[in-house]
């Protein structure tokens, strides 16, 4: 290797390394709270007993326009009065993404209404420094809206160059 060809691959390693922005490519951004509240979330007004909790999710933007959205719901139903089971709601959405200046817009093809997944055929997430912000409507009172917070997730430790040098 020359040295030429050497001090080009240090840099592009040196420069993958120094990603700090919270969206990247492969790297999960994970659901930290909704509406504040730290998770398992339970939305305020549920009369279930025990209540439902989202407990788990995720963005992840692919090369290509693809993105994946996921989530887990998780309920303990009382079977007997000495005994219960966790039943569990997980579902991950496939979509395409679209950027914009301080917004990205996640469009689910084939989505339908009531499926399992996404709760909308088109979702807007807004960009800060700390990660990506989903806002959904349409609940009933006292729950106006629940407010996704998203933070980067940890690094993937294997690194791919998009391209090669001649040996």
């Amino acid at each position: 290797m020359t040295p030429l060809v050497f001090a080009l691959v240090t840099i592009v390693v040196l420069l993958a390394a120094c990603g700090d922005g919270p969206l990247e490519i492969g790297r999960p951004l994970l659901l930290s709270n909704i509406n504040g509240q730290p998770l398992p979330f339970v939305a305020a007004g549920v009369t279930l007993d025990p209540p439902p909790a989202i407990t788990e999710g995720s963005v992840t933007f692919r090369r290509g326009g693809s993105v994946e959205r996921h989530e887990r719901l998780e309920q303990w139903v009382r079977t007997s009065p000495a005994d219960s089971t966790l039943l569990v709601n997980d579902w991950t959405q496939g979509g395409r993404y679209q950027w914009q200046t301080d917004r990205i817009i996640i469009t689910y093809p084939g989505w339908a209404p009531g499926s399992i997944g996404a709760p909308q055929a088109v979702e807007t997430l807004y960009v800060s420094d700390r990660g990506l912000t989903l806002r959904q409507t349409g609940f009933a009172p006292p729950l106006d809206s629940m407010i996704r917070a998203y933070a980067p997730g940890p690094r993937d430790k294997s690194f791919v160059l998009p391209f090669s040098f001649p040996l």
